[in-house]
């Protein structure tokens, strides 16, 4: 017998997601890798003129020959921690301490910026859930990213706690949790035991890389609580294109998905360009993304507002009209895009967004 429950919902955020709401408010720095290449280059180059690298001129080669700004510094990374050489693998953790503080700096430049910390799409994303008319449930959330908007949103609605996954201290404020998994750690994750919540002297994280370093505590448990996370009817990526850097997370979601008894695969609902969601369709079929455009009752509007004309859902177009409209995409917050769809749909069917924050009803108003 099908289940009555509204389906529920699990959500993964990657750097896409706050950089989408960074961009929202018009903020007029990057946080995503193609934004840090060229600071990470100027680091880099200052780490070769300075002891123990300036004579080395196997580095100053690999440094002319090989890194600039389309250097994807995690394949970098890894491929220097492979080296038998230990100048490299020293290197290797240099470029990492690099990467912190470049990342730390430009996140540090948003907040001042615009007087506030820019979360707008995650705390109306989150609210969305207090509207009783929404069918359905919130699971929780997953997490990529080292910046902790998504956290200081679930702060500014109250009554809500954030459950880390893992112990932690100062104390938790009072409240219903919202299991938020920080899968990579966190700038504000200080390295002691048990966590602290804070300006971190020693940073508790996964620096980037290929692999990523996953076995001891916490992230070991967190993966952990991952897997059970996933034990959910849809799984919405926000913002994470699952590319070959993100080998371990892909195996996550192929295992939950097809290896779950008790219920059938969750769909995962890709909020991204759609150029995206058909790369990953084409390298990991298995995963069954669906794209914006196939999502509804958002994906018809959206076709029809980029069409600009009438909705109409994604399989009722021609193979010749779908290839047209990926190939003239426009550039686009799809976060923020797919957010003000989904509330107005609400809003359609039920006559109202109103909650206690009113959260939703300002994101309505500013779309």
């Amino acid at each position: 017998m099908p289940s009555t429950e509204p389906p529920s919902v699990v959500y993964l955020f990657g750097a896409g997601a706050t950089q989408a709401c960074v961009d929202y408010v018009g903020s007029s720095y990057g946080i995503l890798m193609r934004d840090l290449a060229l600071p990470l280059a100027e680091a880099v180059s200052t780490l070769l003129r300075d002891r123990p690298y300036s004579n080395q001129r196997g580095l100053e080669d690999l440094f002319n020959n090989v890194i600039d700004e389309d250097t994807d510094f995690e394949q970098l990374i890894t491929f220097l921690d492979d080296s038998p050489s230990a100048i490299h693998r020293a290197f290797a953790d240099d470029v990492r301490a690099s990467f912190e503080q470049v990342l730390r700096a430009r996140l540090k430049k948003v907040a001042p910026e615009l007087d506030h910390t820019p979360n707008n799409l995650y705390t109306a994303l989150i609210d969305l859930y207090n509207i009783s008319e929404v069918d359905e449930r919130l699971r929780g959330c997953m997490t990529l990213n080292y910046d902790s908007f998504l956290e200081t949103a679930v702060a500014q609605l109250g009554g809500r706690a954030v459950d880390y996954g893992i112990s932690v201290y100062p104390e938790r404020p009072e409240g219903t949790p919202l299991t938020i998994l920080k899968l990579h750690g966190s700038f504000t994750w200080d390295e002691v035991w048990p966590v602290r919540l804070g300006e971190a002297e020693h940073t508790l994280w996964i620096p980037p890389g290929i692999r990523k370093s996953k076995y001891n505590y916490p992230f070991n448990l967190l993966w952990g609580r991952a897997r059970e996370l996933l034990d959910c009817d849809i799984l919405r990526v926000v913002g994470c294109k699952l590319g070959p850097n993100d080998w371990d997370l892909i195996s996550l979601l192929f295992s939950t998905r097809h290896v779950n008894e008790l219920r059938p695969p969750y769909r995962i609902e890709l909020i991204d360009s759609p150029e995206v969601a058909e790369r990953i369709k084409q390298v990991f079929p298995y995963l069954g993304i669906r794209s914006i455009f196939e999502v509804e009752p958002v994906g018809s509007q959206i076709i029809g507002e980029l069409r600009r004309d009438e909705p109409v859902p994604w399989e009722e177009l021609t193979s010749q009209q779908q290839n047209r409209l990926l190939e003239t995409l426009p550039s686009q917050n799809w976060f923020a895009l797919w957010l003000n769809h989904k509330v107005e749909a609400i809003y359609r069917t039920y006559g109202t967004v109103a909650t206690e924050t009113g959260a939703v009803e300002r994101l309505l108003g500013a779309g």
